[in-house]
């Protein structure tokens, strides 16, 4: 490899290498955290895939992992999350999700469904990209001797109350797509789009519940969703009822609970 895989001097730095051997498990890179990288997560989880996964820690020393780890070969568009994927990587987050769909049997095939999922997948990035503006103070560093903003710069209050007009105007155009259970249908014909809409909707819910009342369809949605194979095994698990990170730590809003 041309990475020096041993200056990273991560805790699974061992167990990383030794499934890198192994070409045919799909392997997904991202932070420790929820961010962009659940929706794959639980399409993973829910197929028969066999896949593993480098968390990176958000922290100093979890950006110096990843300023190494971008400079690899075969990483266009260098960002997180990425897969690699029988000798590819991947990046982009809609574009991973298509292709984990395409690989896991949840890309729709009628081309009015396909069309319904892709604006439901670029709804939903929307959303999720005013949640990071509202979250996160672009003038922060992670850096002690970096510039911060000054107070006042970043007004949290004032953006978590224009999100969340945003959120409950949306949710009301989306709960009505979900009258059939899932997207294009039932939970027997599941897609990519349901996997994108239920962890970012879940995430959404976390930071402001009180924009959900009377959105039934997407209500039931979630409840059901969470049932599924791998849905339920993982959220049931020690590492979910500890709580995770939805956004990194250093956010304002974090969603650690």
């Amino acid at each position: 490899s041309d990475i020096e895989w041993d200056s990273f001097k991560l805790s699974n730095y061992n167990e990383y290498k030794s499934y890198l051997r192994y070409f045919g498990v799909m392997k997904l890179t991202y932070w420790d955290l929820r961010g962009l990288a659940e929706p794959i997560r639980y399409m993973l989880r829910h197929s028969d895939i066999e896949w593993e996964e480098l968390r990176i820690p958000y922290d100093e020393e979890g950006f110096g992992t990843w300023m190494k780890l971008k400079t690899q070969p075969g990483l266009i568009c260098a960002n997180m999350p990425y897969i690699e994927d029988g000798g590819k990587k991947i990046t982009q987050s809609v574009a991973i999700y298509r292709h984990v769909g395409r690989k896991t049997g949840l890309m729709p095939q009628d081309p009015d469904e396909v069309a319904l999922c892709e604006m439901m997948e670029q709804e939903l990035m929307d959303l999720r990209s005013r949640l990071s503006v509202t979250c996160y103070d672009i003038y922060l560093t992670m850096s002690d001797d970096g510039d911060k903003s000054e107070k006042g710069c970043h007004d949290f209050e004032y953006l978590k109350e224009v999100f969340k007009k945003r959120l409950t105007d949306r949710l009301a155009i989306i709960d009505p797509l979900f009258a059939k259970g899932t997207l294009t249908s039932g939970f027997d014909k599941l897609t990519y789009a349901d996997f994108m809409a239920f962890e970012f909707l879940d995430q959404f819910r976390k930071f402001a519940p009180e924009c959900y009342n009377g959105f039934d369809n997407i209500n039931k949605f979630s409840a059901e969703f969470a049932k599924l194979k791998g849905v339920k095994e993982w959220r049931e698990g020690d590492v979910f009822k500890a709580g995770e990170y939805i956004n990194g730590p250093m956010a304002v809003w974090h969603g650690k609970y």
